[in-house]
């Protein structure tokens, strides 16, 4: 058993100009919405993609940590990263009209499942909010 949530939304850019704003993991990161949200480490491979980076933040008063590795990388379409506490995130991209249609999704292990449900209920709300964060970021970009 999973537990899951995506969202698509319309951003007023080219693909290649979204993709490269959400392959970055500090643009990632500062769409998140919580508790003392910091990127840490970023590991690179040696043509420069990124192989996994850390996050920190604060859930229930306790600081933790994650390493999110990156699991899947097709430029200018998907990337997908596991974060470490068992949760895929994944960002897709594609041409819609005069802009990009950006997606957002999250696949969850059962155990992160049951504690999201039971101590940290993020709900659709919040992952809306961090892709309009995004929205906001790449459109604001020259």
């Amino acid at each position: 058993m999973t537990a899951s949530a995506t969202h698509s939304i319309h951003i007023d850019a080219p693909v290649q100009k979204v993709f490269g704003y959400i392959e970055v993991p500090a643009n990632f990161v500062d769409a998140m919405v919580g508790n003392d949200i910091a990127l840490g480490d970023v590991d690179r491979n040696p043509d420069g993609t990124v192989n996994s980076y850390e996050v920190s933040f604060r859930q229930l008063g306790i600081h933790m940590k994650t390493t999110m590795t990156r699991k899947e990388f097709v430029p200018g379409e998907r990337i997908v990263d596991h974060a470490s506490v068992g949760i895929d995130h994944v960002l897709a991209v594609e041409p819609d009209g005069t802009g990009t249609k950006f997606t957002y999704g999250w696949d969850a292990s059962r155990l992160a499942a049951f504690l999201d449900a039971v101590f940290i209920h993020t709900d659709m709300q919040v992952l809306v909010e961090s892709m309009e964060r995004i929205k906001k970021g790449v459109e604001a970009l020259p």
